[in-house]
C-alpha cells in the first residue's frame, strides 16, 4: 500500500505556500507518506514579465527543491499543477503535467483561454487530467461536469470551510469513470498530512498516477476530517 498526497505547495513557487520545498518533503516522509504531488499555483498572468526560460525556472523551483530532498529520503515526488484562468479564481488540479509542458501551459492560460477550451485541449492530449480543487469554497463556480475529469471531494485544508460534503455529493453526478480525489492542500506546517490518496500499486512517475486515477476513480481517500 502506497500513501500519497496530490496538493501540495512550497514557498519557492506559490505566494500563499509558507513551508520550504525541501522542508515539506521532509514533513511528509516523516508523516509517512510514500509520495507527493507539487502542485503550485500556475496563475494566468503570473510573472509574464520575465524571460520565459527564466519563467519557468522559477515555476519548477519549488519542485526541484522537494524532488532533490525526496530523492534523498527515498520520497517519490511528482509534478503537477493548480491551474486558474484569467476570467476567475476556480482551481483546477492537473496532473501528468512533465517539466517540458510548462511553458505551453502557461502560454494556455496567458491567452485568456476559458475552462471549457482548456479542458478539451489537455484532455485530448490523453496525458492530463483535470480535477477541480475545493468546488464549494465561498464566492466559486461549480464547473459543468462534463469540463472536468474529477473533483477534489476531500481537501484537508484546516483554514478554509471547503464544504467537501457538497462535493463529494456533486461528484457523485459525475459516472463510473469520474474520478474523486483527497489532498492536504498544504500551505504551512499545520496543514500537512490532512489528505492523499492510498494505492494498491508503486506510483513512481506523473504518468502512473494518471493511469492509476483512472483505473481507480473511486480509490481510497485519506480523510482527516478536521
Amino acid at each position: 500500500m502506497m500513501k500519497i498526497d496530490l496538493h501540495v505547495h512550497t514557498s519557492e513557487t506559490s505566494g500563499c505556500g509558507k513551508v520550504p520545498a525541501a522542508q515539506m518533503a521532509r514533513l511528509f516522509h516523516e508523516a509517512g507518506y510514500d509520495a507527493i504531488t507539487i502542485t503550485d499555483h500556475l496563475i494566468a498572468g503570473k510573472n509574464i514579465d520575465m524571460p520565459v526560460r527564466e519563467r519557468v525556472e522559477w515555476y519548477l523551483g519549488g519542485y526541484h527543491a522537494a524532488k532533490a530532498e525526496g530523492d534523498k529520503l527515498g520520497l517519490t515526488v511528482l509534478l503537477g499543477a493548480e491551474a486558474r484562468m484569467a476570467d476567475g479564481n476556480e482551481d483546477f488540479l492537473l496532473f501528468g503535467v512533465r517539466e517540458d509542458d510548462i511553458p505551453w501551459l502557461m502560454g494556455l492560460l496567458d491567452s485568456g483561454i476559458r475552462e471549457k477550451e482548456f479542458y478539451d485541449i489537455v484532455h485530448a492530449t490523453g496525458r492530463f487530467l483535470l480535477i477541480q480543487a475545493h468546488p464549494f469554497r465561498q464566492g466559486l463556480r461549480q464547473m459543468p461536469l462534463d469540463q472536468l475529469d474529477g473533483i477534489e471531494v476531500y481537501n484537508g485544508h484546516p483554514d478554509h470551510d471547503s464544504h467537501n460534503d457538497l462535493a463529494l455529493e456533486r461528484a457523485s453526478h459525475g459516472g463510473s469513470a469520474f474520478i474523486l480525489t483527497s489532498g492536504s492542500d498544504a500551505h504551512r506546517l499545520h496543514h500537512i498530512a490532512r489528505g492523499g490518496m492510498l494505492t494498491d500499486e508503486d506510483i513512481r512517475s506523473e504518468a502512473a498516477l494518471v493511469d492509476w486515477l483512472k483505473r481507480n476513480p473511486r480509490g481510497q481517500r485519506i480523510e482527516t476530517h478536521p
